[in-house]
């Protein structure tokens, strides 16, 4: 499948072929778990838990803030992953990596008493 990598730590934007598997997703990303946001009539998966961990890296695009690397992929009418529309062109030139205008976020978890 198509996807736009995001990779945070090396600030870097890219096209690449992934198998459409959660696995493989989750290799590439560099996580357990993740999670999808709506973005340009696409999807970005990224790290469920990536706020909760030590920020390392991340980026922001439109208001989405990411911790963590992510990927771009569209969907079909069913919710199953496919290639992407978008460029990695078009999403460079919007995305803003956390370091260039401002700070990590902080991480984001409360406790709940029983």
């Amino acid at each position: 499948m198509k996807a736009i990598f995001i990779d945070a730590k090396k600030q870097t934007v890219s096209l690449i072929e992934v198998e459409n598997d959660l696995q493989a997703i989750y290799d590439k990303i560099g996580c357990l778990l993740v999670q999808t946001v709506p973005f340009a009539g696409e999807n970005i998966v990224c790290d469920e838990e990536g706020r909760l961990k030590p920020p390392t890296a991340g980026f922001k695009l439109g208001s989405w803030r990411i911790v963590g690397n992510a990927l771009i992929v569209g969907d079909t009418e069913d919710g199953d992953f496919a290639d992407t529309k978008l460029s990695a062109e078009e999403i460079a030139k919007q995305i803003r990596f956390f370091g260039e205008d401002e700070p990590l976020p902080p991480p984001k978890f409360r406790v709940i008493g029983l």
